[in-house]
């Protein structure tokens, strides 16, 4: 997974780059200091994702860098977990939301993640912020074809905030396995990506809130 960081800093972004320097899975692609010049370090169509390491970052932001980068994905770092802000960057177009004290390996799986378009969120509010997102999302989608038992575990999973390899570990499967059973489940519930297939899990009831 290509990772690039936005950070203001030159020294944070070295750092980051650092840290992420021999990860697993990982590759490192430069990093920048603004919005405008992350255009010129994208490589569409390679999955890439984007560290954000800002001092304030609000939806605001996090809308403009949607637009700038459509197809990465946009992973926010965060001193602390505020559900309310957490709920409003994903309104706005982030990826996930993971917290500076988390380790390298975290930082580099997380990242990965990101990179798929998979929800990143810490497994103790994941299912909370996704119940506060639905009550504000329009997703409005409803079930085209029923779901087979098999897919109805996987959306499940999914709502909870797992990611792929979480799902396919939990249910014993392998994880082209989960992402098949992830492209009937959009088609069946005429939804186009995973956060969308998440708030329809949670608005319909299909996953507890904890």
């Amino acid at each position: 997974m290509r990772v690039v960081v936005l950070a203001p800093a030159a020294l944070r972004r070295d750092a980051w780059l650092a840290l992420l320097e021999g990860q697993p899975g990982v590759e490192p692609a430069g990093g920048v200091a603004g919005i405008d010049e992350l255009a010129a370090v994208l490589r569409v169509p390679e999955p890439t994702a984007v560290l954000i390491d800002l001092p304030e970052t609000n939806a605001d932001l996090v809308r403009r860098l949607r637009v700038a980068a459509p197809d990465a994905g946009l992973l926010v770092l965060v001193t602390g977990y505020d559900l309310p802000l957490i709920v409003e960057l994903l309104q706005a177009g982030a990826t996930g939301v993971l917290s500076t004290a988390v380790g390298a390996a975290e930082l580099a799986r997380a990242l990965t993640a990101a990179g798929r378009a998979e929800i990143v969120l810490p497994p103790g509010i994941a299912a909370r912020a996704l119940s506060l997102l639905a009550r504000g999302g329009r997703v409005e989608a409803g079930l085209v074809e029923p779901l087979s038992e098999r897919e109805e575990e996987v959306l499940r999973l999914l709502g909870q905030g797992q990611t792929n390899k979480d799902i396919a570990q939990a249910l014993m499967l392998s994880v082209r396995t989960v992402e098949a059973h992830l492209r009937n489940i959009y088609g069946k519930l005429g939804v186009r990506s995973r956060t969308e297939a998440a708030l329809w899990a949670v608005r319909r009831g299909r996953v507890s809130a904890g």
